[in-house]
C-alpha cells in the first residue's frame, strides 16, 4: 500500500519545507493549485511517484465554472507534462455536486483522448453495478480505479474490503481518496490511499501525535509542518511494509 501525501503544494511553508527534505516518497498533487505554481515541479523532481487530481473540488462552493474549458486546459497539462512517474490522473468527478453522471463522463471522454492513466472516481450515486462495470471495463485491465473514503460518501467501513477484493479480481488497482483512518488500513489492502491529515493536524496545533499548541504552531508554522510531514513519511513506510507482501512490491 502506498499512502500519497496530498496539498504539499499548496502549503505556503512549501519552499521551507523543501529545503529539508532531500527525497520524497509519494505525493498527491491538485492541478487546481499546479497550474499557477512552480512547486509542482520542484516535487516531482524530488518525488518517487506521483498521482494528480483534478482539483475540481477545489472551487468555491456556488462559483460558476467553465468545466469543459477547465477539463481541457487539464487535459492539455496532461499531454504536455505526462511521464512515468506519474501514476494516474483523477477524472472530473462532479457528479456529487450536482452534475448529471452523463456529463461527467463527457468530460471523461475528453481527458481519456490524452491519456490512458485517467482514473475514474467511483461515487455512491451512481449505483453499485456501475463500479462493477468500471472493473470489468478492459479499458481499466492493469490501471487504477477509485472510490471515495470521505463520512459523506457512507460507506460502511466493513465493505470497503468488498470493493478492494472486486477490483483485484477484475485486475484493477483501487485508490481510496482520503483515506487514511487507521482501523481501516491496518484490514483492507488498498494500492493506493492518500490523505492531507499531516497538514491539517498542524493547523491545530498537533505535530504527528505531540500537541505543540495553536499559538506555537502559528508562530512557528513552518517548523510543525515540516515535522508534521516528517511523520506522514513514516506512516507512508508503515503501510509500504506492512502490504508489500500483499501487492508483491
Amino acid at each position: 500500500m502506498k499512502v500519497f501525501l496530498s496539498a504539499l503544494e499548496a502549503s505556503p511553508e512549501f519552499k521551507e519545507i523543501d529545503k529539508k527534505i532531500d527525497k520524497y516518497l509519494y505525493n498527491l498533487m491538485s492541478y487546481y493549485y499546479i497550474r499557477n505554481s512552480d512547486n509542482y515541479k520542484a516535487i516531482l523532481d524530488k518525488s518517487k511517484e506521483i498521482l494528480i487530481d483534478s482539483g475540481a473540488h477545489s472551487f468555491q462552493k456556488g462559483k460558476r465554472v467553465d468545466w469543459e474549458r477547465y477539463t481541457k486546459e487539464y487535459a492539455d497539462f496532461i499531454h504536455k507534462h505526462d511521464e512515468e512517474k506519474i501514476l494516474g490522473y483523477f477524472e472530473m468527478d462532479i457528479d456529487p455536486a450536482g452534475y448529471p453522471y452523463k456529463y461527467v463522463l463527457r468530460l471523461r471522454e475528453i481527458l481519456m483522448r490524452k491519456s490512458n492513466k485517467i482514473i475514474p472516481v467511483w461515487h455512491k450515486n451512481r449505483g453499485i453495478e456501475d463500479f462493477k462495470d468500471m472493473c470489468k471495463n478492459p479499458i481499466h485491465k492493469d490501471r487504477i480505479v477509485a472510490i471515495t473514503g470521505f463520512k459523506n460518501e457512507d460507506i460502511k467501513d466493513e465493505d470497503y474490503i468488498w470493493f478492494v477484493r472486486y477490483a483485484h479480481a477484475h485486475n484493477c488497482k483501487i485508490h481510496c481518496l482520503g483515506m487514511t483512518r487507521r482501523n481501516i488500513l491496518d484490514k483492507v489492502p488498498f494500492d493506493y490511499v492518500d490523505s492531507s491529515s499531516w497538514k491539517q493536524q498542524s493547523l491545530h496545533g498537533k505535530a504527528g501525535k505531540i500537541k505543540v499548541g495553536r499559538s506555537f504552531s502559528k508562530a512557528k508554522r513552518h517548523e510543525v509542518m515540516y515535522y508534521s510531514y516528517l511523520e506522514g513519511m513514516k506512516m507512508q513506510i508503515e503501510y509500504y511494509i506492512k502490504w508489500r507482501n500483499y501487492h508483491k512490491d
